[in-house]
């Protein structure tokens, strides 16, 4: 989860991304990224449907903005997922970053 918004900061920060992003837009990711890190910091030890709850707070605001960046053409190049892109498609609030996946064995 931590991985995850610091994904979400560093490509709201990524030079190809900045300019795309309005103020009022990386304002509201910055609020909701520093509300979920102090939550984590004082949570260590939360269940984890607490944590799937947070990172879909994150994603409730992030996500408009990035798909907007992305269908806009800014994110072009860039792929599927981007460079410090964070994936959405993974539902493992563990590992977002789209790396290996260690499968369940029976």
């Amino acid at each position: 989860m931590e991985s995850y918004t610091y994904q979400v900061r560093n490509t709201l920060d990524d030079p190809k991304f900045k300019e795309q992003v309005k103020d009022a837009d990386r304002t509201s990711v910055e609020k909701v990224i520093k509300q979920v890190t102090e939550w984590l910091d004082n949570n260590p030890n939360a269940e984890l449907e607490e944590f799937e709850q947070k990172k879909k707070e994150v994603e409730q605001v992030w996500k408009p903005i990035i798909t907007n960046i992305y269908g806009s053409g800014a994110g072009a190049g860039a792929g599927a997922g981007g460079a410090g892109m964070p994936n959405f498609t993974d539902d493992n609030p563990s590992d977002s970053t789209g790396g290996p996946q260690i499968d369940q064995i029976d």
